[in-house]
Parts: C-alpha cells; structure tokens; sequence
C-alpha cells in the first residue's frame, strides 16, 4: 500500500509538470526541464527555500533639485486593412507564351477572389521580363571550340498585391493562389488608418495618468507640484506584428538510459515561429490590452521633469555686471572700484 500511494504522488507531480508546461507553451520546455517544480522538492530542501525577488520597474524619482516622472503606454491596434504580396515567375520559349500564361493565372486568381469576396483589391505590379540564355558550340578551324550564347527562352516575374480586411481571409487567398502554382508569400503588411487618432488616445491617457501621479505626489512630499516649473519630453514609436515575430527549434528529448553499446539518433528538431507582442509589465497603461490576433503597437513615452528648488531671484531679472577702468597718465589699465 505504501508503494502504491508513492506512485501515485510521483504520477501527479509529473503531471502537474507536464500541464505548466504545456500552458506555457513549447518555447519554456527546455528551461522547464532544468528547473524543479514546487511540491516534494520544498519538503525534503527547507533550507534552499528563499521568496523570489522580483524588481520594480522605477517609474519616478526626485532629489533636492527636481523630479522626473515617467509615463509609458501601449495602444494594441487592429490592421484596417492587410496587403499580401505574392512573388509570381513564368517561364516559356517565347514572349508571347510567357505573357499567355501569366495573363492566364493571374486572371484566374482576380476572378475566384472576387467571387469569393468583392471588396478583396488585387494589384499587379510587374517586376523583370527578359530573355534566358544556353550556350551551343560552334566548331571552327583555328579554334575547336567555342561557345556562344542563344536565346532559349523568356522569364517573366511580376508581384501579386492583395488587398484584404479579414485576417482570416487570407486563409482562402493562400488556397487560391496555389491552384495556379503561385506558393511564394513574400510578406504581409499590416496597414491602420487610425495613426492620427491613436496618438490622440495616448496623450490623453498620458496626461490623466500625469494628473493622479501629481495629484499623489503633492499630498506626499506637502506640497503644490502644479505650481512647479516643468520641462517635458515625449516619444512615439511603432511595431508591426512582422517585426514582433521569434524563431524557436521545438524541443524534445528522451529520458531513457541506454546502454553504453547502444547507437542513439537524434531527430532534427523543427524550427518554426510564433508571435511575441510586446509586454505590458514595464508600461504605465495599455489600450486594447485583451485583442487576441496579432497587432500593430503604438509606444507612447512622456518624461516630465518638475524644478523642486526655486531660483533666489524673482523670474525675468535683469542682472547687470558693469565694470569699469581708468587710464593712468602713463598708458596703464587700472579696474576703478565703485
């Protein structure tokens, strides 16, 4: 009975591991295995336990001169619209099959998209059209030998542009595309109309977020920080979802022990990518925080510096520092004192 209630302790423990693993997701597995979970561990180390110091991110600081407060925030922005660009290549024998083909794809994609969604916009944007050449021999005389280049056909390259809103949309574009041998997805912008209005929200969020901050601070340190002379400093900047993507190789390793004679081959681990937005633990606020798709980020920062120390004389005075000299009978210089 005691063996079967250690088994069935060791057999929860493990699977406790396993789900934190799984909810966390692949890109933790390997430092996962390093670590120890909690459990049995705790009980039979009491001395190693220690609480785990977690830094705070400084927000604002002061000394006899002044103070900086600093604000953060992040506006997480739905794309107005998506453009995928598809790379397009068609080869033939002559410029008129080449041009043929191409037409011929390309009209097909623009019709089944259309009848799938009309509000879906494709642009053609040409890019290359030039010959391709081989080499044949041509034997002479004096030179056995030599190799000239002819003409062996043509090579058409063109850039499919598709204009959509549903993300999921491009799901059927994909598919559409590959029943006319078009694979090559270039890249995906990600394009919002909302730049102006955005930056509007993060000011305003920003400045309530300032106004509380003042508000806190004055009834602390006993004083009208309002009345104070400030300086101030802001910052915008962008992150599309193509510049927030991370490469991992997926993780997965045996634990069995083998015998010392025995041949173990390890199987390429997949490298593959996921989305990893920008966290908000160092920011002072975010706006759209729960979209769950990939989005647009807009950074907003806003330093305030506040002059604690009043200057010993009133504001606009003018100082003057007038000197005046004489000049002896013998040519010297002498500062007059007055």
């Amino acid at each position: 009975m005691k063996n079967l209630n250690t088994l069935l302790v060791t057999t929860i423990l493990v699977g406790s591991a396993s789900l934190f693993a799984q909810h966390s997701g692949n890109v933790n597995q390997e430092d996962l295995a390093k670590k120890q979970v909690s459990g049995n561990y705790n009980y039979q180390n009491p001395n190693q336990y220690q609480n785990r110091d977690v830094p705070t991110i400084q927000t604002s600081y002061s000394n006899d001169s002044e103070m900086v407060i600093t604000i953060k925030g992040i506006y997480n922005e739905k794309a107005t619209c998506q453009k995928a660009v598809f790379s397009v290549l068609q080869v033939g024998k002559t410029a008129e099959e080449v041009t043929d083909l191409m037409d011929e794809r390309l009209e097909a994609v623009m019709n089944q998209l259309k009848t799938f969604n009309a509000e879906i916009e494709v642009i053609i944007d040409m890019i290359s059209f030039v010959p391709m050449y081989d080499y044949e021999v041509t034997k002479k005389i004096f030179n056995p030998k030599t190799y000239n280049e002819k003409p062996s056909g043509f090579e058409l390259k063109k850039n499919l542009i598709i204009k959509f809103k549903n993300t999921n949309d491009l799901n059927k574009i994909m598919s559409v595309c590959a029943k006319q041998e078009i694979y090559d997805l270039a890249k995906v912008d990600y394009v919002t109309s909302n730049l102006d209005h955005i930056r509007d929200v993060l000011q305003l969020k920003a400045s309530e977020e300032y106004k509380q901050m003042l508000t806190n601070y004055s009834a602390i340190m006993n004083t009208d920080l309002f009345k104070k002379e400030k300086t101030l400093v802001e910052g915008y900047t962008t992150l599309y979802p193509m510049e927030s993507y991370k490469a991992y190789t997926a993780y997965s390793q045996a634990a069995t022990n083998f015998s010392p004679d025995s041949q173990v081959n390890n199987i390429r681990k997949n490298s593959t990518q996921f989305y990893d937005a920008a966290l908000a633990k160092s920011h002072t606020f975010v706006v759209n925080a729960d979209i769950t798709e990939p989005t647009i980020q807009l950074f907003y920062d806003l330093t305030i510096r506040i002059k604690l120390r009043e200057d010993q004389l009133p504001k606009n005075t003018i100082i003057r520092n007038n000197r005046y000299y004489i000049i002896t009978a013998n040519g010297d210089i002498k500062p007059l004192a007055l």
